[in-house]
């Protein structure tokens, strides 16, 4: 099986052989290591083979709710 941080290492190396903007690619970065850590902290799912349709609803279902949240705590 492959750890979801595998695949984001290797996204990393892809993007950087692509040549893509380092600006780019640390924002993806960023962003794949937040889901991971969403995915291995709140979900319990370390393992890619492991993630669901569900797990990625939930996250994104988290993320909207922080955002939400954060919108009315800047009123």
């Amino acid at each position: 099986m492959t750890k979801i941080n595998e695949l984001i290492d290797d996204f990393k190396l892809n993007q950087e052989i692509l040549g893509r903007d380092k600006m780019y690619v640390d924002l993806c970065m960023f962003r794949l290591h937040r889901w991971e850590k969403f995915t291995v902290e709140v979900l319990g799912v370390t393992e890619t083979e492991e993630v669901t349709q569900l797990h990625i609803k939930k996250y994104i279902q988290g993320v909207s709710a922080y955002r939400e949240g954060s919108e009315q705590n800047d009123k």
